[in-house]
């Protein structure tokens, strides 16, 4: 059972609107099925990469209210995102599917209708659910529609309001129908703007020498082997791959500036956090914790997203179950989770909602969050667009290792092995000897082709899975 004990030391947080109501906070109503159907709370980040939290072990950000979180449920090391782009990974989100079968292939797409009508707000709200929605949406609008998604908005995107927003409504719940609230932070895509050096949204960064900011990650050179379908998208796509005339230095305040961010949002957390418990909703609710999608973060001279490396896919996630019924302090390194499929199923488990398997394939994060297991998927597959090119990618991520595979260019082909090799430096798809492990990862990745119906990838693989059979 390869779960261990966080020890990261938890800062405490400051307390929350002392001048606010000198009332006592109005405790909810009790609810027949709580012991059955608890509070759900969602609070989610953007593109916030998954080492980025203190309690992961980094030492250049410090995330005081993300290590409270981790230190009181568990905190999974291999969790993924369904697509590294913030409009198609919510959409998947909000409908439980992958994004291609929802027809969200880009930013500004809209997903199909039949999927949004069975999207998680409404589903949870028909399961007798208080359902509200605070902050980014991007479903594909940036802010939560007036009607149609099963969610009452009770603030637009405003990272430095929303705690405002979410205590000002709970002060109005009666507590009759059981909580589901999602909290939907925009930093640290701030790092975006910085990138490209326009004005921030949430105000400058205080001067910073380029001594105080991280050296430049093991991995920030290209991998043997490196995809050129990268190339060709950096090349395609200045406004958003900005870096290309950075130097070492540069690089370096790039990461400085996107701890900040990180630390920015932190903040923010940990308000949210002390609205729920100034309202006593913390100990007994479900408090999920995760982010949309990763950053580059220099690795292999790599900023936003998009790309299929590590650093861009994998994403934090944590899982606090009610007081009393799910492991504290605990770090599990074995479960394959894609986060758009599962924090669909996850929800719906504790809402007492069953969805149909043939058409959902996430799995409920809930046994591994009470310790009842410790794996989840076999693999995860991620799909995406590389839009200055037009280019599809599709990678499938195992136990141990990572197949990618791009639709055209020079070493197309990828295969790392994530123990040996986590920063992803060596690309063994050109390597005989692991010819029978890159062709098992080739069938399985296939098989999540014909799974979702993707013609493209079904057509890049079926000579590489015929000829395996």
């Amino acid at each position: 059972m390869n779960l261990l004990t966080a020890t990261a030391p938890v800062a405490t947080l400051a307390t929350l609107f002392a001048a606010a109501d000198s009332a006592a906070a109005p405790t909810p109503a009790s609810k027949p099925a709580a012991d059955l159907h608890p509070d759900i709370i969602v609070i989610m980040t953007d593109q916030q990469t998954a080492r980025a939290m203190s309690c992961a072990g980094n030492p250049w950000v410090q995330t005081p209210a993300m290590d409270a979180l981790a230190a009181d449920g568990v905190r999974f090391t291999r969790a993924y995102c369904p697509y590294p782009l913030s409009g198609p990974c919510r959409a998947s989100l909000i409908t439980g599917r992958m994004p291609f079968e929802v027809g969200a292939t880009d930013n500004g797409v809209r997903p199909l209708a039949e999927a949004m009508r069975r999207g998680i707000g409404h589903r949870i709200s028909e399961a007798g659910y208080e359902c509200l929605y605070a902050g980014k949406w991007h479903v594909p609008e940036v802010n939560l529609p007036d009607s149609g998604t099963g969610f009452r908005r009770i603030s637009k995107m405003g990272d430095p309001t929303l705690a405002e927003a979410c205590d000002a409504a709970l002060a109005e719940y009666d507590g009759r129908r059981p909580l589901f609230l999602v909290a939907s932070l925009l930093n640290p895509h701030e790092i975006c703007e910085y990138g490209r050096n326009e004005t921030l949204q949430y105000g400058e960064l205080e001067p910073f020498a380029t001594e105080d900011c991280p050296n430049l990650p093991a991995n920030f050179m290209p991998s043997t082997y490196a995809a050129e379908a990268l190339t060709l998208e950096r090349s395609a796509s200045p406004r958003y791959h900005d870096t290309y005339t950075y130097t070492q230095d540069d690089w370096r305040r790039y990461l400085y500036a996107y701890y900040r961010f990180v630390e920015r949002v932190d903040r923010e957390v940990g308000r949210i956090v002390e609205v729920l418990k100034r309202r006593g909703l913390y100990d007994d609710a479900v408090i999920l914790f995760l982010s949309d999608h990763g950053d580059g973060v220099a690795a292999h001279g790599w900023n936003q997203k998009w790309c299929l490396q590590e650093e861009v896919v994998n994403v934090p996630l944590i899982v606090k179950a009610p007081k009393g019924r799910g492991l504290r302090g605990a770090v599990n390194r074995e479960a394959l989770s894609n986060v758009g499929l599962d924090l669909y199923a996850t929800v719906c488990d504790y809402a007492g909602v069953e969805p149909d398997p043939a058409v959902y394939r996430g799995r409920s994060l809930r046994p591994v969050a009470e310790g009842r297991a410790t794996t989840l998927h076999e693999e995860v597959f991620v799909e995406t667009l590389l839009s200055g090119v037009g280019m599809r990618g599709w990678c499938i991520v195992g136990p141990r290792y990572k197949y990618v595979l791009y639709q055209w260019g020079r070493n197309r082909e990828a295969l790392y092995d994530l123990q040996a090799d986590p920063g992803e430096m060596v690309n063994l798809a050109v390597d005989r000897r692991h010819r029978a492990e890159l062709d098992r990862m080739r069938r399985a990745l296939y098989e999540w082709g014909l799974r979702i119906g993707e013609a493209r990838l079904i057509r890049n693989l079926r000579p590489f899975a015929e000829a395996g059979e």
